[in-house]
């Protein structure tokens, strides 16, 4: 017999959608009817990881104070990214700087998206909402040389 926690539903994706570039995990939010104005939404939970080897050693948030404001322009040859939108719309622009495949993901924090941007795979994120706020799980800290300036339109 297993002892699952109710609250496990909420720590493991609803749908999982694989694209060119990227994975997107939608994650089950909580909404309470007994406790409103309030949702929980569980971006990471060491029992059950998104990505397999992904070890979380950095954490940090970018707060986008105007529309159309942007992040990244870059690739990494180690850090492996999970972006969480926490507040706002973006559009997360994505390539391969080998094959120059692209592509783009438009994202909303209400619908609980995270996203993995592999190693090697460049990315800028653009935020379409005047305040918007992007939480960054990643595999290491900017180390130094593992950034690579890359033009994503």
């Amino acid at each position: 017999m297993t002892d699952q926690d109710p609250m496990d539903v909420y720590s493991k994706p609803l749908k999982i959608e694989h694209t060119l570039l990227a994975t997107i995990f939608f994650m089950k939010p909580r909404n309470k009817k007994e406790k409103p104005g309030r949702v929980l939404s569980v971006s990471y939970d060491k029992r059950f990881p998104l990505v397999k080897d992904f070890k979380i050693n950095y954490i940090y948030t970018v707060n986008f104070l105007e529309k159309e404001n942007h992040a990244g322009n870059h690739y990494h040859i180690k850090k492996n990214e999970l972006f969480v939108p926490l507040l706002g719309e973006f559009s997360v622009l994505l390539e391969d700087p080998k094959t120059k495949k692209k592509e783009t993901i438009q994202i909303r924090a209400n619908e609980y998206p995270i996203i993995h941007v592999k190693a090697g795979t460049a990315h800028k994120v653009v935020s379409k909402s005047n305040q918007a706020i992007l939480l960054v799980l990643a595999t290491s800290a900017n180390i130094d040389g593992d950034e690579f300036n890359y033009d994503v339109n």
